[in-house]
């Protein structure tokens, strides 16, 4: 049970660091 969860949230994790990247990257390029 808490090993599937760590592994949903780290998902998530990363899942939300990619989107900071993306939305970093596009702000730079647009800005």
């Amino acid at each position: 049970m808490i090993n599937t969860n760590m592994k949903y949230w780290s998902r998530m994790g990363a899942f939300s660091l990619s989107m900071l990247f993306w939305a970093e990257l596009l702000w730079i390029i647009t800005h």
